[in-house]
């Protein structure tokens, strides 16, 4: 498998499966699409590059299709507790190089970490915290989990914030928080000073933990 282009194969397509598929596939990836019923699988020939009929609880299977070579693997099995499980499972003990898996809830979330998973991923929980930040303080554009405890959030600049300074804000002198950069308009500045003037409708982008970055926000 030799290509300029990102591979990832997506195991499972349901609703959440498909999504993946599309937007990776729009992103110009090449994406492998496999689930056990047929008619979804039909349904992923429109956009992915190959679409199969395979179920990777096996280990044959697995071998067969070469996950180990994608760059990445995602479970995105629905219902079937058990065979996500099983598939995660199976994956890394083929070694493919990472494995994302979509779980239904705690429980199903603990399962998959303890058999290796290398992220795990509640789509109706981060969506939620996404959209309490949003709601708790319209200055939040955006707040994404990225696992391990972290999260990376965008906070647009008001008109009576106007004339602070990075420094004038608790959230960016957090420990362990970093200011990535600072959009404004067309413009993006990796390194911004933390002394130069705000203007309205800059974008402070940071990435740090995520509880204190959400506790903080809500009190800018």
């Amino acid at each position: 498998m030799k290509s300029a282009k990102k591979q990832f194969a997506v195991i499972g397509l349901g609703r959440f499966g498909r999504s993946v598929c599309q937007e990776l596939a729009e992103a110009g990836s090449q994406v492998l699409a496999i689930d056990i019923n047929e008619e979804h699988v039909k349904g992923a020939m429109e956009f992915a590059s190959e679409a199969i009929v395979a179920d990777c609880t096996h280990e044959d299977t697995v071998a067969e299709l070469k996950l180990e070579e994608y760059d990445m693997v995602m479970v995105s099995i629905g219902s079937d507790i058990n065979a996500s499980i099983l598939a995660t499972l199976v994956l890394k003990e083929a070694h493919c190089k990472t494995v994302w898996v979509k779980a239904n809830d705690k429980f199903h979330a603990k399962i998959l970490q303890k058999v290796g998973a290398d992220r795990v991923i509640m789509p109706e929980k981060e969506m939620g915290v996404r959209i309490a930040s949003q709601m708790l303080d319209k200055r939040v554009k955006d707040f994404h989990l990225l696992g391990s405890g972290l999260a990376l959030t965008e906070v647009v600049i008001s008109s009576s914030l106007l004339g602070k300074s990075l420094k004038d804000f608790a959230v960016c002198k957090l420990e362990d928080t970093k200011v990535i950069a600072l959009k404004r308009g067309p413009e993006v500045i990796t390194q911004p000073s933390f002394d130069k003037p705000l203007e309205t409708g800059d974008v402070i982008i940071l990435v740090g933990p995520h509880i204190e970055l959400a506790q903080k926000l809500r009190l800018l």
